[in-house]
């Protein structure tokens, strides 16, 4: 049913924030220098947290990039597809692939039941469990470590991660559902005869026909497949894990490794045009704000052509003056910047903050 390919190996260095796995680079591949300022070639893929992914798996920290290979891989990545805001949307080759042909298991019932995806942003990762009618194997590895594993990940990163099981071989219909009745699990199930229509999760197969790919939403493999043992299925939900926690928007390290990449692109998105103070994350926490009892926050930053925040005006609403000046003071320290662009250049500019809290 599904073609094979040589097994997936990964080869994973968090510390150095690079991740390879060996797959065929495009033909518009191009040469690009590594971590360790080795060399490869390959084709821009996404920004992905603090690192540059190419469609070879290499993950590069963008703090290695010199300010021409950022705006060579800024250039790049105008042809490739944005993550959406809503599934439906969807440009990303398995997002698409997946998108309506999708099944959950329903407790009501005990039995599988249609997925509706609209409204729900597009994943970012997707871990596809590759099952065969050979119920030892499938259910080794879906109902020993796993739940437990995926539950962990799907809770602490709704918007980014999807589970798929997907039949390989001779799998049957019937296999889907005596998996989800037997496991019980929280991923979904694809859709049995739309599965022809999922090329990019077909040519990923593994060369045993089963076991756990993690992927990105436009195909590239990063982690797996061997999935034989509790340990190996940990190894690979621990790679992972420790690739997620390095993303987290709210980690200052992400912020220092995109100022960097965005110094260098935005005199170049703005050649012909004008951009306001670009921000690099958010200093303020909702659930913090929430025991505050503030849930809307507004503030004015001026901030200079060299990125530094020269003062900030904070709307005062109902907040106490000490309130106010802990707001100013803490946005001034607490805040990275890339600066205004006007025709290519840096200019001192102002940025509109706004942040509300639901009670």
């Amino acid at each position: 049913m599904t073609p094979r390919i040589p097994r997936l190996s990964a080869c994973v260095a968090i510390a150095a924030a690079l991740v390879v796995l060996a797959t065929s680079a495009s033909a518009r591949s191009e040469e690009w220098k590594n971590a360790a300022g080795g060399t490869f070639r390959a084709t821009p893929s996404e920004l992905l947290g603090p690192w540059a992914l190419f469609d070879d798996g290499t993950l590069v920290p963008l703090t290695a990039m010199s300010d021409v290979d950022s705006v060579r891989f800024y250039e790049a990545l105008k042809t490739q597809p944005q993550r959406a805001a809503d599934w439906k949307d969807a440009t990303s080759a398995v997002s698409a692939e997946l998108y309506n042909r999708l099944l959950h298991y329903a407790a009501t019932g005990n039995d599988l039941a249609t997925d509706s995806e609209k409204g729900r942003p597009e994943p970012e990762f997707y871990i596809v469990f590759y099952a065969t009618n050979d119920s030892n194997h499938t259910w080794d590895m879906l109902r020993r470590s796993t739940p437990a594993l995926y539950g962990q990940l799907a809770k602490a990163y709704p918007d980014l991660v999807q589970g798929v099981v997907y039949g390989v071989g001779d799998y049957s219909i019937q296999d889907h559902y005596n998996n989800a009745v037997n496991t019980r699990g929280d991923w979904m199930y694809t859709l049995f005869e739309g599965q022809i229509e999922m090329h990019t999760i077909q040519k990923l197969t593994p060369t045993n026909m089963y076991g756990i790919v993690v992927m990105t939403r436009n195909g590239v493999p990063l982690f797996g497949p061997d999935a034989n043992t509790d340990d190996q299925v940990k190894d690979t939900f621990g790679k992972f894990s420790a690739l997620l926690a390095h993303m987290k928007p709210t980690d200052p390290k992400v912020w220092i490794a995109r100022l960097h990449y965005f110094k260098a692109v935005q005199p170049v998105a703005y050649i012909d045009g004008k951009s306001d103070p670009m921000l690099m994350g958010n200093p303020l926490v909702e659930s913090v704000l929430r025991k505050m009892k503030i849930y809307k926050l507004d503030a004015t930053f001026h901030v200079g052509a060299d990125g530094k925040v020269t003062a900030v005006d904070v709307v005062p609403y109902d907040m106490a003056p000490g309130t106010v000046k802990m707001f100013t003071d803490g946005f001034q320290r607490g805040t990275l910047f890339v600066p205004a662009v006007d025709h290519g250049k840096f200019v001192d500019g102002t940025y509109a903050y706004h942040m509300e809290v639901q009670q």
